[in-house]
């Protein structure tokens, strides 16, 4: 398992990112609280976009309903609570599928990345309809990453680190901001992660990484 680059920098430099955290957040003027500690964090949702009769050519992660299964974000929405803020260094995404059948476990596969399936063939026909389409990175109404492609998680490694966009500038989220990731399809294409599985559910993921006040 290959070591995420922000903890091989702590090992290098014990202690330096911590601080470096405070100080971003000094800098943005965001309140501190002595009750919280640093630490690594993950935040990810699962929205589904398509079953065998709907087709969505969009998908919005980390707001609207609240499912604790589709989610591992804390307390029962998607506002960071008071003073816990996160400073997001990474994104990690890709597909998913599921069974229909709504007694079982809702994910039968979990992908990372969207159209790699490997280094001879990196779109095929089951999965190219998201080759093309992008998202928007949006908190307080401020749009961070607009337009990005998919395929910028589309990476073959065969680690951990696969399907994982490492940011050049952090995204800053304070506490109980108004944020969103938006996915769009382009074309006339829809946001189905693999068109050879029929009569399933069909959805995308999405994982913020990085390090919080919590």
């Amino acid at each position: 398992m290959a070591i995420p680059q922000s903890i091989e920098k702590n090992i290098a430099l014990p202690g330096v990112e911590q601080a470096n955290f405070v100080k971003y957040l000094t800098a943005a003027n965001l309140p501190i609280s002595n009750s919280k500690t640093i630490a690594y964090q993950s935040l990810y949702h699962f929205v589904q976009t398509s079953d065998n009769t709907t087709l969505a050519t969009t998908a919005k992660f980390f707001t609207g309903t609240y499912d604790q299964a589709l989610t591992n974000f804390p307390g029962n929405n998607f506002v960071l609570p008071q003073s816990q803020h996160f400073l997001v260094t990474a994104i990690q995404a890709g597909g998913w599928i599921g069974s229909s059948n709504t007694q079982q476990t809702p994910f039968t596969r979990v992908s990372k990345g969207f159209a790699a399936i490997n280094s001879a063939g990196v779109a095929t026909n089951t999965n190219n309809s998201l080759f093309n389409a992008t998202y928007d990175f949006t908190v307080n109404g401020i749009v961070m990453q607009k337009g990005v492609p998919l395929t910028q998680f589309d990476n073959v490694l065969l680690t951990q680190q696969r399907g994982r966009f490492e940011l050049s500038q952090p995204i800053l989220i304070p506490s109980q901001s108004d944020f969103s990731l938006v996915v769009s399809a382009k074309g006339n294409q829809t946001l189905q992660f693999d068109r050879a599985v029929s009569d399933s559910l069909n959805g995308l993921w999405f994982e913020l990484i990085g390090i919080g006040l919590i």
